[in-house]
């Protein structure tokens, strides 16, 4: 037992040391990656100026609840209250908190608590994070009647109503301290045993995280043969309206989609899709780069 206590420390260390940057952590993540992602944000987000590291620790967040142990997810949940507590409502990475706090609450089965963070994140969100806000609005929805919360998440689909209830909650809020400078840091030790299903807290590379002030940049053009490339797969959609509220969202950042009908049966699926790699790498880069910050769901997808 200690031989092996021992290990995992090394195994640990090693990896922070492995991977020291944003960079290598939301790559990490995006390929799954779930420790490493964790290492290489712990050893990160520390250096990350004021600004930007509660994003990063959020990051760190969504890699420890994925993980798969019963103390990694416990460790991650205290880390995100103590950012919850010490990041000012006005800023945009406040929602993202709670609408992650939402879905942890979900996952636990506190269906209650889960609305009233729910209902916070909406007051408090940015007209970016409506894509994300919607989808948890129904999974939080299917488990609990509230009206309070029908009313919010109706909201989103009303940005003039939904910026008037924004602009008295802010003037309500009362300022925070100070930024998430210290969170606290997760003990290393031996994983608890996995809780009987992982939990299913992010959509990945989930929650709608902004990127501190990212260069946006075009979808960039590659070699790729005509007959067979990759694309990122950005949603599949119902209803067209939404399809194209997320195409809008993304060409606000520079980055441009196509919509792509598909039929299924009686009804149509609107596939919502971004570039054409050479390679999956190239594709995976550029999720991690461009899409990851930003919290968008994404597929690669090879095209022949």
């Amino acid at each position: 037992m200690k031989a092996k206590s021992i290990s995992i420390i090394l195994a640990f260390f090693a990896t922070a040391t492995f991977a020291q940057t944003i960079a290598d952590a939301q790559k990490a993540y995006v390929a799954g990656n779930w420790k490493e992602a964790a290492a290489a944000y712990e050893a990160a987000c520390p250096k990350e100026p004021d600004s930007s590291r509660a994003e990063c620790y959020l990051w760190n967040v969504l890699a420890l609840s994925q993980m798969g142990s019963a103390q990694s997810f416990k460790i991650a949940g205290n880390r995100l209250d103590s950012l919850i507590k010490t990041t000012n409502p006005q800023r945009a990475i406040y929602a993202d908190l709670m609408m992650t706090s939402a879905q942890f609450r979900l996952y636990l089965g506190k269906y209650d608590k889960a609305a009233e963070d729910l209902i916070q994140a909406i007051e408090t969100s940015h007209p970016h994070q409506a894509i994300v806000l919607q989808k948890v609005c129904k999974a939080v929805k299917a488990k609990v009647k509230s009206e309070d919360l029908n009313d919010r998440c109706n909201l989103l689909n009303n940005p003039d109503s939904l910026k008037a209830l924004q602009t008295a909650s802010q003037a309500k809020a009362a300022p925070v301290a100070q930024p998430a400078a210290s969170v606290t840091q997760p003990a290393v030790s031996e994983p608890a045993p996995k809780p009987a299903q992982p939990a299913p807290v992010v959509e990945q590379p989930k929650p709608a995280v902004q990127a501190a002030a990212p260069a946006p940049a075009p979808v960039p053009a590659t070699t790729a043969p005509a007959q067979e490339y990759w694309t990122l797969q950005l949603g599949a959609f119902g209803t067209k309206s939404n399809a194209d509220l997320l195409v809008s969202n993304l060409k606000k950042q520079k980055i441009s989609c196509t919509i792509i009908e598909q039929p299924r049966g009686e009804k149509t699926l609107y596939l919502v899709q971004t570039g054409k790699f050479e390679t999956k790498d190239q594709a995976v880069d550029f999720a991690a780069s461009k899409l990851a910050p930003l919290k968008i769901e994404y597929q690669p997808l090879l095209k022949r």
